[in-house]
């Protein structure tokens, strides 16, 4: 394996100056932005998005200190009363309403008996003036008093002391990795007049955000090797101290992975003239050469099929997640106990295919998780399709098929849904989740290819994404991109949304 070490870089400019001309930037920008922010149909300009900076300090054990600041422009149309952040690490504190694991997988989840995490608030301030904020009953909400007109710039810092479970997990330290997604608080999503605050779910993704951008500082104590959202602008290590810069500019999220044991692996391509670079952090007992490749296929063909990827890198890293893969702005984690080649490479090539369905165009993964999930596991099938493999594709197919009609099949009095538009909470199980998410999202997706045909198909999803990029998609969103390229899905996408289709 060939180790790699990225090429540090200077900042000519102190960040805090950097932060103060973000600030003019989008006061300038915010005249411009709020007709054109209700819908980007473009990727995203500077001062349209939220802008986070991060400082992360790691002691190496099980805490994080925060020191957070968001330049926040007001393009919702309203004036506001607060703001609100998620505080999803609370799900994991002692006693939660809501926790992140099922009973059923509570052995599994957990390395060496419970174990409990959360985020401690310290200090908030709203353009420099110390507030006196609240937390939801559930602990999952900071809620910010702040009188906010429209078009108003503000400037959010808030300080944060972070307890880490011991657990496989996206947030926590795992028997060889330190996961860290969920960790900061985040912008709620301010929709239909409301802040959009669901807490967390065991079942599913519970994560609904806008496109944002990042610059994160992380220390840890040397040793540690860190791989996360963006690009990696500096990595030193002075007495005793690893440090980290990332920048990550318009992705939904960012996340961050540390490992003692890493080894990276690195490989570069061309798409549309520009160098794309994949780095992939191997803990060194998997196929990483052949997950690498795939990855790297993956991202040339989706780009050739559905629109250039637009990043200038993907970040892979193993870890002990207990979840076969997870998926953030330019940046993918596969579980470390999925060591089948073969497995391997359809987990790479599926959370790939979530850097278009989930993380460029986003959607409602707290209520319509299929039209990420089901297109991005129909992705999975349709890959080996697009590179001439169709026994693959047929036998793929055929398995979904066959995983939801066990759930289809159940006795009437079991009460199962096959609606696709649903809750996350309303999922009892992962199978169930599975089943109606995934299975059956690959077979709406094939459903449209045989009755479309592959040249209306690949010009729909062209077209869903580019009208979509940067934005929050809906069903109705997928419908007209279809509508455009010349079929109308209408009926097909409503009646398996709905649970009214007839799969036999």
């Amino acid at each position: 394996m060939k180790a790699f070490s990225p090429r540090s870089v200077s900042r000519s400019v102190p960040r805090r100056v950097v932060a103060s001309l973000l600030v003019a930037a989008l006061l300038v920008a915010a005249a411009f932005c709020l007709a054109a922010c209700a819908r980007k149909d473009k990727p995203a300009v500077f001062g349209e998005v939220p802008l986070y900076d991060i400082d992360l300090t790691y002691d190496g054990n099980d805490s994080l200190s925060l020191a957070e600041e968001i330049v926040f422009l007001n393009d919702t149309g309203n004036d506001l009363d607060d703001v609100r952040l998620h505080l999803y690490a609370n799900a994991f504190s002692e006693g939660a309403e809501h926790p992140p694991y099922l009973p059923t997988e509570k052995d599994d989840f957990f390395i060496e008996g419970e174990s409990f995490g959360g985020i401690e608030i310290s200090n908030a301030e709203i353009n420099g003036k110390t507030i006196d904020y609240e937390i939801s009953e559930d602990g999952q909400v900071l809620v910010l008093p702040a009188d906010a007109e429209a078009g108003e710039v503000l400037e959010i810092a808030v300080e944060a002391d972070i307890t880490l479970p011991r657990c496989r997990s996206r947030f926590g330290v795992s028997e060889r990795t330190v996961n860290l997604a969920g960790f900061y608080p985040s912008l709620c999503v301010y929709e239909n007049g409301a802040w959009r605050e669901e807490g967390y779910t065991a079942v599913g993704d519970p994560f609904y955000s806008e496109i944002s951008s990042f610059y994160v500082t992380l220390a840890a104590p040397e040793g540690y090797l860190a791989a996360g959202s963006g690009s990696m602008l500096e990595n030193t290590a002075t007495d005793g101290t690893a440090t980290f810069v990332f920048s990550a500019e318009n992705v939904r999220d960012f996340a961050l992975c540390l490992s003692r044991e890493f080894e990276v692996l690195s490989a570069s391509f061309l798409v549309d003239g520009r160098n794309v670079t994949v780095d992939y952090y191997t803990l060194g007992q998997s196929d990483a050469e052949g997950a690498l490749a795939a990855v790297v296929s993956a991202l040339e063909t989706f780009s050739a099929t559905f629109g250039a990827y637009p990043y200038p890198r993907l970040t892979v890293a193993e870890s002990h997640i207990h979840a076969g893969g997870m998926e953030y702005g330019s940046f993918v984690v596969l579980d470390a106990s999925v060591t089948d080649p073969a497995a391997l490479r359809d987990v790479a090539v599926h959370e790939t295919a979530h850097q278009w369905w989930f993380g460029v165009v986003g959607s409602d993964q707290l209520n319509t998780a299929w039209l990420d999930e089901g297109l991005t596991e129909f992705c999975t099938a349709y890959y080996h399709l697009l590179r001439g493999d169709g026994d693959t594709y047929r036998a793929f197919v055929s398995s979904a098929k066959e995983n939801y009609l066990v759930y289809r099949r159940l006795p009437a009095a079991v009460g199962f849904d096959g609606a696709m538009s649903r809750p996350l909470s309303s999922f009892l199980t992962d199978g169930e989740y599975v089943a109606v998410t995934y299975a059956k999202g690959v077979l709406l997706f094939d459903t449209l290819l045989q009755l479309a045909g592959r040249d209306k198909f690949d010009a729909a999803l062209a077209d869903y994404f580019s009208s979509n990029a940067y934005a929050i998609a809906t069903p109705a969103d997928l419908t007209k991109s279809f509508v455009r390229a010349g079929f109308d899905a209408s009926g097909i996408i409503a009646s398996f949304a709905a649970g009214t289709e007839i799969i036999n």
